[in-house]
């Protein structure tokens, strides 16, 4: 193939750049024949940091931008953190491959840094940082003593609160991105703290193919330059995530989290393998925090891995729905 320039579509964030960097470079080393240039844009999630995303629209308020320059043929891909899209892409859009996942686990940051106090043994009333309500619930599970704050805004932002707070928490894969893994006091396990569904994953978003026009220069090559960094165990648990949260209608404004992994060590001779997802989802009417976990086999080789995975994703929101 002739040199391809892949125009890449990403927010201006430092975190969102060295990720969409990552991404880029991943692509052009496995296609070396490709070049590519950042297509940089501020959303609106970034621009009103006064507010909680689930006043002014959710987590779409991250991608829109990115997904217009796709539609005005300025970007040939956007790169997201999963996590800040929606459970289900639009029609006009198609997500089209995923990268390894990262560490997947929420992390916290205390004053003092790696010297600070655990989480645990916070005094009581300790003011901790953090704008995600999926987070407050079950911070509060473990610590309905302490203070919970709403806290927006980059890393360093997040970071810089320590002055007038006890500790933040913020997604392990972001921090260590940044090379801030040494600030970390200490990881939640997910046994304890589930993350947000994708957390840690990388998602490439394209035009669907049915908004491609004919002769478009990605028509015949985007789908097999990003097929060669495509990661399919965490596509497969990208799909179960992603689905538990439609199957519940549910987005940044609501306190449900899922994690799905692969459990066993080894795939069959044909490819099965054993995947488990668990969920929580803090129910109003009850005023209880519902969690469930559901246990499936799919296929690796089979050309249904991703229907197969979304099945299991929505077998827990039923589960879910059941307790409601």
């Amino acid at each position: 193939m002739s040199e391809f320039k892949l125009r890449v579509a990403t927010r201006k964030s430092a975190l969102a750049m060295a990720q969409t960097t990552m991404v880029a470079e991943a692509i052009v080393q496995a296609n070396p024949d490709l070049s590519y240039e950042l297509v940089s844009m501020t959303t609106e999630g970034d621009r009103r940091l006064d507010k909680s995303l689930a006043s002014f629209g959710g987590k779409g308020v991250f991608i829109k931008e990115l997904e217009v320059a796709l539609l005005e043929g300025r970007a040939d891909i956007a790169v997201h953190s999963l996590k800040d899209m929606p459970a289900e892409v639009l029609p006009e859009f198609k997500l089209a491959a995923v990268l390894h996942r990262e560490d997947p686990r929420d992390a916290f940051v205390a004053r003092g840094g790696v010297d600070g106090c655990r989480f645990m043994e916070l005094p009581a009333g300790a003011r901790i940082g953090t704008g995600s309500i999926r987070r407050v619930v079950q911070l509060k599970a473990l610590r309905p003593d302490l203070e919970y704050v709403p806290v927006r805004g980059n890393i360093q932002t997040r970071l810089s609160k320590l002055a007038e707070l006890d500790g933040v928490v913020l997604a392990a894969a972001g921090l260590k991105r940044m090379g801030l893994a040494d600030q970390v006091t200490e990881f939640f396990s997910t046994a304890h703290m589930l993350p947000a569904s994708g957390q840690g994953i990388l998602a490439i978003e394209t035009l669907s193919p049915l908004r491609r026009c004919e002769g478009d220069r990605s028509k015949q090559s985007i789908d097999t330059l990003l097929a060669r960094v495509n990661d399919t165990e965490t596509f497969a648990v990208a799909a179960a995530e992603m689905a538990y949260l439609k199957a519940l209608n549910a987005g940044c404004q609501f306190p449900v989290a899922s994690f799905a992994e692969f459990v066993d060590t080894a795939a069959t001779a044909d490819g099965v393998r054993e995947l488990k997802i668990r969920g929580i989802y803090w129910d109003e009417n009850s005023q209880k925090l519902l969690r469930a976990e559901v246990l499936n086999s799919v296929s690796l080789e089979s050309p249904d891995l991703i229907a197969q995975s979304r099945a299991v994703g929505v077998a827990l929101a039923q589960k879910i729905r059941e307790q409601m």
